[in-house]
């Protein structure tokens, strides 16, 4: 690899960053993250190289005491070093005339082979350092940045600010890649003069006009440099420079078909440029995905990682698709995920995919890879909950919400791998929402409790930690310890037929599992998000609303037989016609079953449907309206208007808390990890 480590300090809202780099490397992030800064900060550096582009926007502006600015780039030498001492062995024979061509070329080997003898891995380290009203000082001398930049070119693309009509940018490089020797320039030279000035094509008289022109205005050409002379030599081959497409002109084609015929022109000709010559190029994408169609978004990834080794190339992005084709595609992949922490710039390099879940790498989409994306996550079990969060009244109550993305995965191993902060190596802040019984169950026999291996492992030993006493949270042993004495020697009551459950005890235990999974980012609910939706302080709403959902004479008999059940089991039944599951987590149909055939038919007609019939958001919908004053019809847009008063916001969050507790303690601790 060309560049193989990136350090930077105080530049710009890049406080530190060291990363080492990879062939391929993916940043990715929201807007305003900080990924643009961290090209703009390679670029800043080859500027400079050279040359003189100073600026004073590159400094901290969260901090005007921070007044100096470092950027070193790590290069890697020992592929130059291997051609250089195979040239200095045999130098190549330019003819006789041109000694100063071969001695120049000479010197230039020797002179790669002294940088590459400083350090024994041959990879130099070259720093840029700026302070406040100086000028940039180097770690190396100007003959040996000039090296520098000869043999690890860059090539900024920033598609936003880029015209994919004007192909300028390509035929630079194509004349880079068409570079002759002063040798064969002469001789290119001569022959076209030969050809150009033979008597008997028309041409010659016309230039023996144009050159008496010059020299009765006694002007000269200078003659063209290098990498020019063969640009223009490259248009002459091709009888003309307007690049066209199937025929048309570029500007008969969109946008995006434009981008992608441009990037992948360019990332061939850049590709080309490191195999016939000494160089190992760094090419910088800033959002190469702009205007692209997802199709398109699939022959950019490909473009990308259809390149050479000796290539180095930074991709900045926020498009799940791209970086799902990149991850899937490339073996060599480093990625880094950019988070803005404290008005920072946060760079941390994430686990290569097969590190972390190998068997899952073809299951990828575009939703998983959008977890890498989020301000905060929630992974959550089934439909319900996804139903839940998308409530239109909730997300306006709690506005900081709509920064938190729900992923269904929890249920779904390979999938959650893919997606799992904790996995992956991301800076995302997240919670995984399990219902209770996917941490324990409770065997009626035995009247005892049993704890799922999947969050409790046999081996007493903490799933990620272990008598970590450098935590700030609860010991966490102890806990470990307290839950298996308990589950052990817990004996409590309950009724038949729906295993309600009124036992101190019990809710002591159920409050020791949630205490102790939150230490691992797991928000385990009493009972199910049913349950957390219908409470002993909701049961009477629920009450009405199921009468209103069901016909008046299924609901008075079914109302008949509720009435005679004590308030536990009325709150349980309630439960399951919702589709949750009771106290002790006995399903529907466990419990009808063990009912008499008439009493069953009975419940089973006012039974709201299944998980995805629609009934949570109605369940919400409702709710607000029941609390909430609006004149006229109820909308999100008066709903809005509603909560606009501070007062009215107060009293719809108390109302709200009072009556789903465990839900808002949920939402509570979601809101609580958005870094504003």
């Amino acid at each position: 690899m060309p560049l193989t480590r990136l350090t930077i300090k105080n530049f710009k809202s890049i406080k530190y960053c060291d990363i080492t780099l990879s062939d391929l490397n993916v940043l990715i992030g929201e807007n305003g993250t900080g990924k643009t800064n961290l090209l703009d900060a390679i670029s800043y550096f080859y500027y400079n190289l050279t040359g003189s582009n100073i600026s004073t926007e590159i400094f901290d502006e969260n901090n005007h005491y921070s007044n100096e600015v470092r950027i070193s780039l790590t290069y890697d030498l020992s592929e130059f070093v291997k051609i250089s001492k195979s040239n200095t062995e045999e130098i190549p024979d330019f003819g006789e005339e041109e000694p100063a061509e071969k001695s120049r070329y000479s010197g230039y080997y020797k002179a790669i082979i002294s940088m590459a003898s400083k350090v024994s891995n041959k990879k130099l380290r070259v720093e840029l350092s700026q302070v406040k009203g100086r000028s940039i000082r180097w770690n190396c001398t100007y003959e040996e940045r000039l090296i520098f930049k000869s043999l690890f070119p860059i090539f900024y693309i920033d598609t936003r600010n880029l015209d994919v009509t004007q192909w300028g940018y390509i035929w630079d490089i194509l004349g880079e890649l068409a570079k002759v020797s002063n040798t064969e320039r002469k001789n290119i030279s001569a022959k076209i003069s030969d050809v150009l000035l033979d008597p008997a094509h028309e041409t010659s008289q016309k230039l023996k006009v144009i050159t008496g022109i010059f020299e009765a205005a006694n002007v000269s050409v200078k003659p063209a440099m290098a990498k020019e002379y063969a640009t223009n030599l490259t248009k002459v081959f091709f009888s003309g420079n307007s690049i066209r497409q199937r025929g048309r002109h570029l500007d008969y084609y969109s946008t995006g078909t434009n981008s992608v015929k441009y990037i992948e022109l360019l990332l061939k000709s850049i590709d080309a440029l490191s195999r016939v010559k000494m160089k190992e190029p760094i090419i910088l994408f800033d959002e190469p995905e702009i205007s692209l169609h997802t199709n398109y978004l699939d022959e950019l990834a490909e473009a990308i990682t259809d390149v050479n080794s000796r290539l180095n190339v930074l991709v900045s992005t926020h498009s799940s698709r791209l970086t799902k084709n990149l991850i899937t595609a490339s073996d060599t992949i480093s990625l880094y995920n950019v988070k803005l922490i404290n008005k920072y710039s946060s760079i941390h390099q994430m686990k290569k995919f097969p590190q972390y879940s190998p068997t899952s790498k073809y299951r990828v989409a575009d939703d998983h890879i959008n977890a890498y994306f989020s301000r905060v996550n929630l992974f959550v079990e089934g439909e319900t909950e996804l139903e839940l969060f998308s409530n239109p009244y909730l997300r306006i109550l709690f506005p900081k919400l709509k920064k938190v993305d729900v992923f269904k995965a929890v249920s779904e191993k390979p999938i959650l791998n893919i997606m799992s902060p904790k996995l992956s190596n991301s800076q995302t802040p997240y919670l995984c929402l399990i219902d209770i019984d996917k941490a324990m169950s409770f065997d009626k026999g035995k009247k005892r409790f049993v704890l799922r291996s999947e969050y409790f492992p046999e081996n007493k030993k903490e799933r990620f930690r272990y008598r970590n006493k450098h935590e700030s949270e609860p010991y966490l042993y102890l806990q470990r310890k307290r839950i298996n004495a308990m589950q052990s020697k817990l004996h409590i009551h309950y009724y038949l037929p729906f295993l309600s459950c009124n036992d101190r005890n019990y809710y002591e235990f159920v409050a020791a599992l949630q205490q102790y999974l939150l230490s691992y980012n797991i928000f385990c609910l009493s009972t199910t998000i049913e349950g957390a939706l219908i409470n002993p302080n909701t049961t009477d709403f629920a009450s009405d609303f199921l009468k209103s959902h069901t016909k008046k004479c299924d609901f008075e008999k079914f109302h008949a037989y509720w009435e005679q059940l004590q308030k536990v089991d009325q709150l349980n039944l309630l439960r399951m016609l919702f589709n949750g599951k009771s106290d002790l987590l006995r399903s529907r149909k466990d419990a009808f079953n063990a009912l008499d055939p008439n009493t069953r038919l009975t419940l089973e007609k006012v039974t709201i449907g299944g998980k995805a019939s629609g009934w949570v958001s109605k369940y919400l919908d409702e709710f607000f309206q029941s609390v909430v004053e609006i004149e006229g019809t109820f909308s999100e847009k008066g709903f809005r208007r509603y909560l606009e008063n501070e007062d009215n916001r107060k009293k719809l969050l108390r109302s709200f808390q009072n009556n789903f507790l465990e839900l808002y303690s949920l939402i509570e601790r979601l809101c609580g990890m958005i870094d504003e």
